[in-house]
């Protein structure tokens, strides 16, 4: 980053910990151990993440900018949000990423209950009927369980990640409802383009699989 060997390695630990996401996509959805070891264990990574991305975030907070997450000697302003039950000191490359980060909080907390829906309800069905069929019980074919988990999710991602250039204005005092750690590992921006490619990508194979259907 810039030929900061600090920033570089700080970017490379926080992709590292942000591989640890899709990690829990795949064992929820590939199910590569079966339903019920890839439950346990996709239960236990994700359970267990914030124990070491959130003490990452609050050793580096300083470090890097929320939005790129460039580091050095480029951190020029400083922005405050409430998330976790505290209020964090990070910064920001310039006053673009700094209104970028602003305009996006904004966005996510105004639509906190509609995200949060759109993620943790589906998710909760898939992990429901997974675990149902991991008892010998199924209630739901695992195929059209997983298609409602990425089709739903896939929606509500990408409409948070377009939706937010909408906003105009940031609100003060920013907060985030959700864990900002795991924004921080990559940083918003690009953790946003990787949101979009995956979940975009997820639209088609549900199109696909519902023109199947019917």
């Amino acid at each position: 980053m810039h030929g900061d060997p600090a920033a570089s390695r700080l970017a490379w630990q926080g992709a590292l910990l942000f591989a640890f996401i899709p990690l829990v996509l795949v064992l929820y959805l590939r199910q590569p151990f079966g339903p019920s070891l890839s439950l346990g264990l996709g239960v236990a990574v994700m359970s267990g993440h914030r124990f070491i991305a959130g003490p990452w975030m609050t050793r580096h907070a300083s470090e890097r900018c929320l939005w790129c997450g460039r580091g050095g000697s480029l951190l020029e302003t400083e922005i405050e949000v409430k998330a976790s039950g505290r209020t964090w000191r990070l910064r920001a490359c310039d006053g673009e990423h700094h209104d970028r980060i602003g305009r996006f909080l904004t966005f996510v907390a105004k639509y906190s209950l509609a995200i949060a829906a759109g993620i943790f309800v589906p998710l909760l069905v898939l992990l429901a009927g997974t675990l149902m069929i991991a008892v010998g019980h199924p209630v739901i074919p695992n195929e059209l369980n997983r298609l409602q988990f990425r089709l739903i999710v896939a929606i509500t991602v990408v409409g948070t990640s377009l939706g937010y250039l909408r906003v105009r204005r940031r609100e003060a005092p920013l907060s985030c409802p959700f864990p900002i750690h795991n924004l921080f590992l990559l940083g918003i921006g690009k953790t946003l383009w990787v949101f979009r490619a995956v979940w975009v990508w997820w639209l088609v194979v549900s199109g696909i699989e519902l023109a199947r259907i019917w």
